[in-house]
């Protein structure tokens, strides 16, 4: 992501310094799939909406705009070159008075806010953007484990023997695995990413020592890994030819 934060000069209340702060802590808060698409969006802080932005808005009131996204979205753009960025503009005196100058209040709109032009950024209408919002958990650092902790975790390789769609569900697939010693059945959600026949014979990575759970009447006894993408999961395989219950040091 190339963001540029910017404050116009008739910007005052909170310091500019310190509001500046609050939107990067918050940018940095959001998941890294998203960061990473965001190409050449620039960050504004004015103190209020000129009356062309509250015209293109469609905001008559323009203390009640706190944010606008202005550019191309992304689902828009055929071939895209523009050396001017895209722009999301804070509306500082907005925000603080919506806010009575409440830091913590402030922080939250601020992450409301980054959370709702990015949506348009994306190309996503109101009710999609406001459906996220309402389903986004807070992105908050994880706590940091002792090696001790991570030891207690047993990864290892399973083959895939046997793998077809649940049953009333659009997502998850039911597996049957080779752990080396013992075969195990798991659920997984990646059937929107891989068709069952793809999977028969693929090597896996798999917390071997979770505990059992039951999902949609089937009883799931492990969790494969796979990397969070933008275009949905990716399971981890090993590189080279190793036999199923290697264990992952």
């Amino acid at each position: 992501m190339t963001n540029r934060i910017q404050n116009d000069k008739d910007s005052k209340n909170m310091e500019k310094e310190k509001f500046e702060q609050l939107i990067t802590q918050s940018l940095k808060k959001l998941p890294y799939h998203f960061l990473n698409k965001m190409a050449n969006v620039a960050i504004i802080i004015q103190e209020k909406p000129t009356e062309f932005q509250k015209e293109k808005s469609g905001y008559s009131c323009g203390r009640c705009l706190l944010g606008l996204y202005e550019g191309v979205p992304q689902i828009k753009r055929g071939y895209y070159n523009r050396a001017v960025p895209d722009k999301i503009t804070f509306f500082q005196n907005n925000i603080e008075k919506t806010a009575a100058n409440n830091e913590e209040r402030i922080k939250q709109i601020i992450e409301e806010t980054i959370w709702h032009e990015i949506g348009h950024h994306f190309g996503l209408d109101e009710k999609e953007i406001q459906e996220r919002i309402q389903r986004k958990k807070p992105f908050v650092e994880k706590k940091m484990i002792s090696l001790e902790d991570f030891k207690q975790l047993d990864l290892r390789i399973a083959t895939i023997l046997k793998a077809e769609k649940l049953e009333g569900t659009d997502k998850l697939l039911v597996l049957e695995i080779d752990l080396g010693e013992e075969k195990r059945q798991l659920i997984a959600g990646i059937a929107q990413q891989y068709p069952p026949e793809s999977l028969i014979g693929k090597k896996i990575v798999v917390v071997a020592n979770l505990e059992p759970k039951e999902i949609k009447g089937k009883l799931s006894q492990g969790m494969l890994l796979a990397v969070d993408s933008n275009k949905g999961p990716v399971l981890l395989t090993p590189e080279g030819e190793v036999p199923p219950g290697s264990k992952i040091k």
